[in-house]
């Protein structure tokens, strides 16, 4: 890219301060240069000066940058030709670098550090200056303005926060030798792949991204910039053993608790936020929120294309299923385990639910010898639901019907039969009720409610839950929760009534049918019935638990 400056009044030879400027911009980072040149010289102009500004820019696209051996890993020019001087870098002791693979997390921690540190600065901060120079790229090199090395020397807040991409074998060594803090974030690597690919699809200053299998060849050759990704994680997990002042995150914690990973960086760095700062800070880092701000989203940036792909695109855990195949996870798994060299480093490919609400809320079928056994180790609190075998197999029935997921439930003779026999989803109902009540005899921390009570009784149900819960509602507070979740109230709720899922045929069958007690009699033929009843005596012949089909 090109740079060339013109100033003077119109057939004069004024200075810069007073005459008006003419840019001739060429190249990718136009802007981005013209951006700093402005902003420096609005903080720097005389007073009661008034420069006009002539622009012309030539966007002359140039070719994509080609990656390169470098030291034995892959990087391109833009991250090497100021290498002397990023190593030269005179790191101080109160200086926090967020260090990445890209696409791992970082301008998501970076902005918490910013407003945890100076989100007290002010509106202008937060609206005019974009986090990219609040947090400058130390590696960075786009000279004659975007030299990262040098933004995050001349940075005027104190501590200073610097991004870098950079391997642990390659960090400037006055960091270690000032004892500055690094808070490192990691990303599962199938996501960070299917991220890194978007990236490189809409960023015309990183190399080619070609098509999607090839790229994830290469993710896996550690022939993308800033090289492997298994060596990146796996050299500053290392290092982390023996440099007390590193803090090794996880994409994957912040995605399902982001409160406790903030509470964890305020320890680490020893900052002392209040709750309500914390919560602030909490709602500005959300990914909508950032989604939407221009000084976060790096719409300012004309280097990154948008229309190909937005910078931040889905912020998930687990969309690497919509873009490896079958054929792909395996053979990415089997690499997996050859590259991970340490066994206590553990990477999570799903997050339940990215719950980030507390207590989190989780429903399951599973019967209980498949749940999982973390629930029982941290003793976490259980509802189980009971209803009425016969109620439940015409429930189950219709479901089936209407659901486009489930198998086909056939005739209801059919359905009934493969029920009695336990050739259901989540297998035999009989032994489904009766594992759960058997777990509940020796687990305290199972509530075991029956469909039916809840039917009968809705508010003393409640009190119940609320007792094993800890909870206390007030009356009003009670009443409104029975109001809510009468059969019709939720029948008219589409946040509830299943009308949004598009695997429900609510033509066929509506999600929220009937909910009664006793609907079964509708539906059972009077042989049906005698035969469902001595089955019924043998299944449950050897337990206490009880059910009733009519009220």
């Amino acid at each position: 890219m090109g740079v060339q400056f013109v100033t003077g009044n119109t057939g004069t030879g004024s200075t810069l301060a007073c005459g008006p400027l003419v840019a001739v911009l060429i190249g990718r980072c136009a802007a981005c240069v013209l951006q700093r040149v402005l902003r420096n010289k609005q903080t720097s102009g005389r007073s009661g000066s008034s420069p006009s500004v002539i622009l012309i820019i030539r966007m002359e696209m140039q070719p994509r940058p080609k990656l390169y051996d470098f030291h034995g890993v892959s990087m391109t020019k833009i991250f090497t030709d100021n290498w002397d001087n990023i190593q030269n870098f005179k790191a101080r002791p109160d200086d926090i670098v967020i260090a990445t693979y890209p696409k791992a997390g970082t301008t998501w921690v970076s902005y918490m550090l910013d407003l945890l540190y100076f989100g007290h600065m002010g509106p202008d901060r937060q609206t005019s200056l974009p986090l990219h120079e609040r947090v400058p790229f130390l590696e960075l090199c786009v000279p004659p303005m975007l030299i990262g090395a040098e933004m995050a020397d001349k940075l005027p807040t104190t501590p200073r926060l610097i991004k870098s991409h950079l391997p642990v074998q390659f960090m400037p060594k006055s960091f270690w030798e000032q004892g500055s803090r690094i808070v490192y974030v990691a990303r599962n690597p199938k996501d960070n792949a299917v991220s890194f690919y978007h990236f490189n699809r809409m960023n015309n200053a990183q190399p080619e991204a070609g098509e999607w299998s090839t790229f994830l060849q290469d993710f896996m050759e550690g022939k993308r910039v800033f090289g492997s990704w298994y060596d990146h994680v796996n050299s500053w997990w290392e290092k982390k053993q023996s440099y007390s002042n590193l803090h090794y995150m996880f994409y994957e914690d912040l995605i399902e608790d982001c409160g406790q990973e903030i509470d964890r960086l305020c320890s680490f760095l020893g900052i002392s936020a209040s709750a309500e700062e914390k919560e602030r800070v909490i709602t500005s880092v959300t990914f909508d929120s950032m989604k939407q701000n221009k000084m976060t989203n790096y719409s300012t940036v004309p280097v990154m294309n948008q229309e190909v792909s937005p910078f931040m695109r889905k912020g998930k855990v687990g969309d690497w299923k919509n873009h490896f195949t079958v054929a792909q996870n395996e053979q990415f798994d089997e690499d997996y385990k050859k590259k991970m060299k340490y066994p206590d480093l553990k990477f999570r490919v799903d997050v339940l639910n990215e719950l980030t609400s507390f207590p989190r809320i989780i429903k399951t079928h599973l019967p209980v010898q498949f749940l999982p056994k973390s629930f029982w180790e941290q003793n976490s609190k259980i509802i189980y639901v009971a209803r009425n075998a016969k109620d439940s197999a015409v429930s189950y029935f219709h479901f089936d019907r209407m659901n486009k997921v489930q198998p086909e439930p056939g005739s209801w003779e059919s359905f009934l039969q493969r029920f009695m026999e336990g050739k259901m989803v989540f297998g035999s109902w009989y032994e489904h009720v009766r594992g759960w009540w058997e777990k509940k005899q020796t687990c305290s921390n199972i509530l075991y409610l029956f469909y039916e009570d809840l039917i009968e009784d809705t508010e003393q149900e409640l009190v119940h839950i609320c007792s094993f819960l800890g909870l206390s509602p007030t009356t009003e507070l009670k009443k409104q929760v029975t109001e809510k979740v009468q059969f019709d109230n939720m029948k008219n709720n589409k946040m509830v009534n299943g009308s949004a899922d598009e695997v429900f045929d609510l033509k066929i069958s509506p999600f929220m049918r009937k909910g009664r007690v006793g609907d079964w009699n509708n539906h059972f033929t009077v042989q049906q019935d005698e035969q469902f009843n001595e089955d019924y005596k043998k299944k449950m012949k050897n337990t206490d638990l009880q059910f009733r089909t009519v009220l």
